[in-house]
């Protein structure tokens, strides 16, 4: 078993905003200690040591970052970009925020070095169009690095390095690396078609890498630690440790950063960490890493098909593919109690992807669409059975078939509750059950 984090392993230590995020508090926390030693050390050398890490990015897709940053040209007379996603707009996903508001300069320092690794002299960080207090502590850090020649041209450390923070309007669509790029070239955030890769043609057709937030935070203390010495937190290839964003029907929700290899048992139920189901509950299901992720019943959640303890790693959520497993994703960890109606979760978040589906894609804009009508038949009582197979048959006709992940974030939630938690969309077709969902015409009018 997993003891809890050892302090000494922390890589964010004012996650909850109790010390001075600042840049006097930053550095009694041993931010911008040693930065210029590590760029001394030279480009090459900051890649292999991420590379030696094993970090992976914890915004969703879990790709080695050491890995992509190597992708990126040696010798381009092109401009080189690094650009931070800081649009967290994942349902379940409230991590980011944390580091934007209370541990700003790790971000900052962690993009300095991020830039010079791959030869980058500027740095855009998209930050989502909801985080207003975000922004202005965001900000705040940035005009003290630049005040104390930390960034900036002929900065104390050698790189000349420009910062810069760009503020989106709102659109989940814009967390896609490459519909963010085209936001921040001021056109329409709507995905491109890959290849090319953003290493190769990124922000205005030069290479580029997108990282997120908490994958850039945590380089320096990873640079500082050694690479190795990291690697050494964790299990496998899940090395070091993840900020998880805990919600739900759970005595304790919060935002906590774990050691990666912790069985979820005992995420959800120790006093350490979720302190188990409020109100004396029973556990029916889990969204592990934010909506777009399957989510899965208690009997899978806890333990893999396999009959072994499932852990918080991004090989064993995944254990089975989708017919029994999940995804670790950006860690928007939802519990979900006895009482939780999966219909009503469903169309929740169906909704949701139907009113940001940026519309490029034709089984996307549409499908969407038809997912949620059909999903308020269920919820207003008059479902037939036969619906069942048709939503199905729409999520069928989304998933692998648009230019972005949107659509599969829109059609695996589906496939995941019929598969799952198919008895209850019959139950209530067959007994037209009616659930009372007037909450959402409030909050429509509250939108007009």
């Amino acid at each position: 078993m997993i003891e809890m984090l050892h302090d000494r392993d922390r890589i964010f230590r004012n996650l909850y905003g109790f010390h001075d995020a600042g840049l006097k508090g930053a550095i009694s926390r041993g931010a911008w200690d040693g930065t210029k030693f590590f760029i001394d050390k030279g480009h090459d050398w900051i890649i292999n040591e991420v590379k030696a890490s094993g970090l992976r990015g914890r915004g969703g897709a879990g790709f080695p970052t050491g890995l992509k940053w190597s992708f990126m040209p040696k010798a381009d007379p092109r401009p080189s970009y690094l650009v931070v996603n800081a649009d967290e707009s994942e349902p379940g996903s409230c991590k980011d925020r944390e580091i934007l508001r209370h541990d700003p300069h790790l971000l900052v320092e962690g993009a300095l070095l991020a830039s010079f690794a791959m030869r980058a002299h500027a740095c855009y960080i998209y930050v989502r169009g909801e985080f207003i207090r975000e922004r202005e502590a965001l900000q705040r850090a940035i005009d003290e690095a630049y005040e104390a020649r930390l960034i900036g041209k002929n900065n104390v450390h050698g790189w000349d390095f420009d910062l810069y923070m760009h503020h989106g309007a709102g659109a989940y669509i814009c967390g896609e690396e490459t519909a963010l790029l085209e936001s921040l070239e001021g056109k329409r955030g709507n995905p491109r078609i890959k290849p090319p890769f953003p290493a190769v043609a990124g922000l205005w057709g030069c290479p580029t890498v997108v990282n997120n937030v908490e994958t850039i935070a945590a380089v320096c203390p990873i640079v500082m630690m050694g690479g190795e010495e990291y690697a050494k937190i964790g299990i496998g290839k899940s090395t070091g440790t993840k900020l998880i964003s805990a919600s739900g029907h759970i005595n304790k929700p919060g935002v906590y950063e774990i050691e990666l290899g912790v069985p979820v048992e005992e995420f959800i139920f120790s006093d350490e960490y979720c302190g188990g189901i409020r109100n004396g509950k029973k556990l029916k299901a889990v969204v592990a890493g934010g909506s777009s992720v399957p989510i899965l019943p208690t009997e899978l959640i806890l333990k893999t098909a396999k009959g072994e303890p499932r852990l918080m790693t991004y090989e064993s959520l995944s254990d089975g593919g989708f017919q029994t497993g999940t995804m670790l994703g950006s860690g928007g960890f939802i519990v979900m109690d006895e009482d939780t109606s999966i219909v009503k979760n469903l169309f929740t978040f169906s909704r949701f992807y139907h009113h940001e589906s940026c519309g490029q894609c034709s089984p996307c804009r549409e499908g969407t669409g038809w997912i949620e009508k059909v999903l308020k038949k269920f919820l207003d009582g008059t479902a037939k059975e036969s619906d069942v197979e048709l939503l199905w048959d729409i999520q069928s006709k989304i998933e692998g078939k648009t230019i972005c992940p949107l659509g599969e974030a829109a059609a695996w939630p589906v496939a995941a509750a019929i598969r799952h938690f198919k008895h209850e969309f019959l139950e209530i077709a067959r007994n037209k059950k009616f659930v009372d969902i007037s909450h959402y015409d409030r909050l429509n009018k509250i939108r007009a």
